[in-house]
């Protein structure tokens, strides 16, 4: 009878654990990932990007005066550029103007992002555009200006930055923007 009853409770407790991990494997309706699929947004008429226009007046050769005013402005006639969903941007073009005290002008030129296609690389030529051009100020016989490039709608910290020198010859320079330079103008304004 013993053995009978070892037997029977031995049956009973090995179904009851089969019955638990048979009901543990199974999923509920409840736990079930809900999948989407992305949709991307479609491209709207061409965007533009705001290019402020800025003046300010510095003291450079000889303490002289002069009056900095950056224009920029979206550009219909440069090609667009296109983002991967296929939205268009409008290119920026931006003029830098120095007229001195006496209001005749040192020096003025637009520039576009083609004046700089020297540093950029292919997808930058084709994908990014002329974010702005800012004024760092003078530096002995060069005046300094920072060129920035960027896809559209990034951020700044993606932009690509160049160094544009204009000497007191109004001759022009180009080089690849070194964080220093800005950090140098930042305590020569201090002083």
């Amino acid at each position: 009878m013993k053995r009978l009853s070892f037997v029977i409770w031995h049956l009973t407790f090995s179904l009851a654990l089969l019955t638990l991990l048979a009901c543990k494997g199974k999923k509920t309706q409840d736990t079930e990932i809900i999948k989407t699929d992305y949709v991307a947004p479609k491209p709207t008429a061409p965007k533009t990007s705001s290019v402020d226009a800025v003046t300010d007046e510095v003291e450079w050769i000889e303490g002289r005066h002069y009056l900095v005013t950056i224009r920029g402005r979206a550009d219909n006639t440069l090609p667009m550029v296109q983002d991967e969903n296929g939205q268009k941007y409008i290119d920026n073009s931006v003029t830098i103007d120095v007229k001195r005290a006496d209001s005749t002008t040192f020096f003025n030129h637009t520039y576009t992002k083609g004046a700089f296609a020297h540093w950029l690389s292919r997808d930058y030529q084709e994908k990014a555009i002329l974010t702005g051009i800012n004024l760092l100020g003078p530096d002995g016989n060069v005046m300094k200006f920072v060129v920035s490039l960027n896809y559209p709608e990034s951020s700044d910290d993606e932009s690509l930055d160049l160094l544009l020198q204009v000497d007191n010859m109004g001759n022009e320079d180009v080089s690849p923007f070194v964080y220093n330079d800005r950090d140098d103008l930042d305590m020569m304004e201090q002083e």
